[in-house]
């Protein structure tokens, strides 16, 4: 079987798109080798974190010939339905960007996924206002639809009025190096290397004010270990310049945070591992939900914000709080109970056996092959 995958972001951007389609065609090409993936691009270019991908003997990645002009256009017209018939594909998939018009009324198998149905991460209104028409335009077109999470399901149902039988869930993966082993001596060679404290809750992202880091703060401040700090991991924005590095003074913490521009992928693991705590102050979005897997698996204690999105993704292997000072109760409480805490990373651990690439990879194919016999028996 040709799976044909689709998508501008997945090769040319690194954002939440990007990450989902990398993990996405890792886990198909390791789990079903034996099939062949193609990656449609308009542009000739392609970023670095692709290298891995690219060393899959199963994948392929495809642009618009050199005489055709308007590459955009080959990319949302007919011009790539052509191409995908004649590459042998039977299976197309679009995230986010939409499906090409040209699929409309082929009745070719499609499968459309929305990482976030309201594209409130667009930039620019312009932008969010296209975005959501693809949108809208791609569910109609495709045979099914894919939603990350069941509040988001919910949303493509109501928003995008998608028959609730051609809507279904299927959770995204976690990255594969959160299983690398860490040797004892490492945790004092990465102290030392990124001037880590002794002790401290860390956050990983974006240091931008929809992160909530100022909570973040908070919560750490109303710790009963006061020896206790926080790390930002994260390159400095204006937001972090002006307010936040404010803020830890007006709560009398700076001498308790520390920002790192850059922790090496081969290393973060083990960071979150020397952690007390990874904190996730903000559950609304999949970057949040892909943080919160990936460090419960690298053998992380994670408190994050309570909402309906992290308690599908963390269920009982994690702390949530509804405010601040619930948030600093309930992590004092559990940092003090060595074996409350244990328990808690042993639920935490089994509860990534949920996000498998194995699992991900087999709910995918399944899809695939159900819209692909459904083409066939409306021929019939």
């Amino acid at each position: 079987m040709v799976v044909g995958y689709g998508g501008r972001r997945i090769i040319m951007e690194n954002n939440d798109t990007s990450y989902y389609g990398r993990i996405l065609i890792k886990a198909l090409a390791t789990n079903y080798p034996d099939n062949y993936y193609i990656l449609y691009s308009p542009e000739n270019r392609q970023n670095k974190r692709l290298t891995a991908i690219f060393n899959e003997d199963s994948v392929r990645v495809k642009f618009p010939r050199s005489h055709i002009h308007n590459k955009g256009r080959w990319y949302t017209g007919s011009g790539i339905v052509r191409s995908a018939k004649g590459h042998g594909v039977n299976t197309f998939h679009g995230i986010d960007d939409g499906i090409a018009s040209g699929f409309a009324g082929s009745n070719f198998p499609t499968v459309f996924t929305m990482t976030d149905p309201l594209y409130k991460s667009a930039q620019g209104w312009l932008e969010r206002m296209a975005m959501l028409r693809r949108a809208r335009k791609a569910c109609k077109i495709a045979k099914r639809v894919i939603a990350l999470n069941e509040v988001d399901r919910q949303l493509i149902i109501d928003h995008y009025h998608v028959n609730p039988d051609d809507v279904e869930v299927v959770h995204p993966c976690f990255y594969d190096g959160c299983d690398d082993s860490v040797p004892d001596n490492m945790f004092d060679i990465l102290r030392e290397k990124y001037h880590l404290p002794e002790r401290f809750v860390l956050y990983k992202g974006r240091l931008n004010k929809e992160d909530n880091l100022t909570e973040a703060m908070k919560l750490v401040h109303e710790l009963r270990n006061r020896k206790i700090s926080i790390v930002m991991l994260g390159y400095r924005t204006d937001h972090f310049d002006h307010v936040i590095k404010e803020d830890a003074h007006d709560l009398h913490i700076f001498h308790r945070f520390k920002q790192v521009d850059k922790v090496h992928h081969a290393d973060l693991t083990a960071v979150c591992k020397m952690a007390k705590a990874v904190i996730i102050p903000n559950t609304d979005r999949m970057r949040d939900l892909y943080k919160l897997i990936n460090a419960q698996r690298s053998g992380a204690l994670v408190i994050c914000k309570d909402s309906a999105k992290a308690r599908e993704y963390g269920g009982d292997g994690a702390l949530y709080y509804s405010d601040f000072h619930d948030g600093a109760d309930l992590l004092s409480d559990v940092l003090e109970d060595d074996n409350r805490r244990d328990a808690l990373l042993k639920a935490s651990r089994e509860n990534t056996e949920r996000f498998t690439g194995k699992i991900l990879a087999d709910n995918m194919i399944h899809i695939y092959r159900s819209v692909l016999m459904h083409r066939r028996l409306y021929q019939q």
